[in-house]
Parts: structure tokens; sequence; C-alpha cells
């Protein structure tokens, strides 16, 4: 027979070498999103024509609003999500409150997060915060609708698996910082159409049709590589962890078959979200954190997620 002692060791120690990773994860991108932050200010300080103003403004969005989204990031969440709290009167988010309480025993973990209940009727689940003290679970109503109580069982040990590995505080830091950079693009941008690119007529010359043309260029072209930077970085915390905590899942409620059945019923439509969806469930920056969010192709290099067949297959070769 196994020993028993080992294999909860290498658990402990799988969990703990996975936050290590998490951490270190989370400190690179910090590193990278102040680089394009401080980027795209100087690009603004360029524009004026004064390295200083655009030095300033890296130096207050990083000390200043940074910060302040960091904070504010779990109610930016919720509000986007429209989360509301458990009404413990209705049988069936009772029954939600009981699984999370029960997993989160399950998992060792000091506190049960909160949970909220989105109103869209799209089936899916999140989790986000910081840390097990700050942790929370977003499920939408029609998850809550669709699932029967073993399938719901294996998406909340999905979601309780992203908090024991702190897969949520990189994911919810790409959403705040991702969410700067967005604005800060938004911002240059209308700089640019609304002043017609005047701000640099001292100083450009015989050149100054080809520097307003370049500007103009430059800020039609920033949100959208914005955009793609932001899908890269989730790209790259996505992906691998969806597996990770597909099989955590399974370990901690004991069998495969209710998080692989959910997957199923998740992915019955598994097309292309439609704006009015993707809006109902907080916006495209949001897609890192939910159990699945299709894209044009789920097999391609750039989806958030590995394809959900094959998720659900890995499950059922589980025991």
């Amino acid at each position: 027979m196994p020993d028993n002692s080992i294999s909860q060791d290498r658990r402990v120690y799988n969990t703990i070498e996975e936050v290590r990773k998490n951490v270190t994860k989370s400190l690179i991108l910090i590193f990278v999103m102040v680089l394009l932050i401080f980027g795209v200010c100087m690009a603004i300080g360029f524009y004026y024509n004064d390295y200083k103003i655009g030095l300033l403004w890296g130096v207050l969005v990083t000390a200043i609003v940074m910060p302040i989204q960091l904070l504010t990031a779990r109610f930016t969440i919720i509000h986007a999500t429209k989360g509301k709290k458990l009404d413990l009167a209705d049988p069936k988010q009772q029954e939600l409150q009981s699984l999370v309480e029960g997993l989160t025993i399950s998992a060792g973990m000091s506190r049960t997060p909160d949970v909220y209940i989105t109103p869209t009727d799209v089936p899916n689940a999140f989790a986000g915060g910081f840390s097990e003290k700050s942790a929370f679970i977003g499920v939408t109503q029609g998850l809550l609708d669709r699932l029967n109580k073993t399938e719901l069982e294996g998406v909340i040990g999905h979601e309780i698996s992203h908090i024991v590995h702190r897969d949520i505080m990189l994911s919810q830091l790409a959403v705040a910082l991702v969410s700067i950079l967005i604005i800060l693009s938004s911002i240059f941008a209308r700089i640019v159409f609304f002043t017609g690119g005047g701000r640099r007529n001292d100083s450009s010359g015989g050149q100054l049709g080809l520097v307003i043309l370049a500007i103009t260029i430059f800020a039609l072209l920033l949100r959208p590589i914005a955009y793609f930077i932001g899908n890269i970085i989730q790209l790259s915390i996505s992906r691998k962890r969806e597996y990770a905590a597909d099989a955590y899942a399974v370990r901690l409620c004991g069998y495969s078959e209710g998080l692989a059945s959910a997957l199923e019923k998740i992915s019955t439509d598994d097309k292309p979200y439609t704006k009015k969806q993707v809006e109902g469930l907080g916006g495209s920056n949001m897609k890192g954190l939910y159990i699945n969010f299709p894209s044009t192709n789920s097999s391609s290099l750039f989806s958030t997620h590995p394809p959900i067949a094959e998720r659900i297959r890995i499950l059922r070769s589980m025991y």
C-alpha cells in the first residue's frame, strides 16, 4: 500500500511550490506592467515635447493610481459582474454555501471565501482576491440553475484550487494592471485626436506632418496593442493552471465525473460569447478569471483557456 504520509507531504510540497511560482510570476508581471505604463507615459511626454511631464505621469500612476487600482480590484470585479451576496433563504444558494464551506475545510483553508451570484444566464464561475483572507468566489445564475450538486461541487473545487495555489492573486493583478494600461492608452489617444497633434508644432520643423502622422498612427494602435498585451499576459498565466486546478478539484472532491460533467454542460454551446454575454460576465478583461471563456478558436495559441474537450478527456482518465 502507498505511504499516505509521503503522498500528503508531496501534495503539500507541490502546493507550496505552486504558490512560490505564482508569487514570482506576480512580481515579474508588476515589473513588466510598470515598464509598459512608463512607456505610455513617456510617449505622452514626447507628444508634449516635455519628457518631465511623461516621467511625472509615470511616477503618479505607479505610486498612486496603481496601488488604488489594486486595493479596489475586488470592488471593481464585483461591481463589473454585478455580484450579489448569497440569499440563504434560497435552497439552491444555501446548498452552494454548504458546498463552499465543506470544500474549504477539506482544502485546509483558514477562512471560507465570500460567495457572490452574477445575474447572467451564461453558466460560469471564477475566484478572486489576493490571498485566502480576501478570497471570494463568483458563480453565475446560469451555472447555479444548470448544474446538479455533484457538478457544482466539482466547479467549486476547481475555484478553491485557484485560491489555494494563489492563482487568484496573479489573475487579479493582470486584470488591474491591464486596466490601467488600457485607460492610459485611451487618454493618450484622446489627447492626440482632440489637439490634432499641435503640441509639437514648435519643435517639429519641416517634419511636422510626418511627426503628426506618426503620433496619430501610434495613438490609433496603442489601445489594440494594450488589449493584445493584456491577452498575452492572461494567456501566460491561465492555460496551464486550468489543468492543475482541474486535477486538484478531483483530489478535493474524490472523483472526476462531477467536474467533467459540469464542463460538458458549460461547453454545450461552446461558441464565442456574444458582446452581451461578455458584458454580463464583467467584460473581456475578466476572461482569465473564469473557469471557461470560449474564444474564436479555443485551440488557438492566443486563447486564454485550453480546449475544454481536452480538459474533459483528461478528467475522465482520472479516478
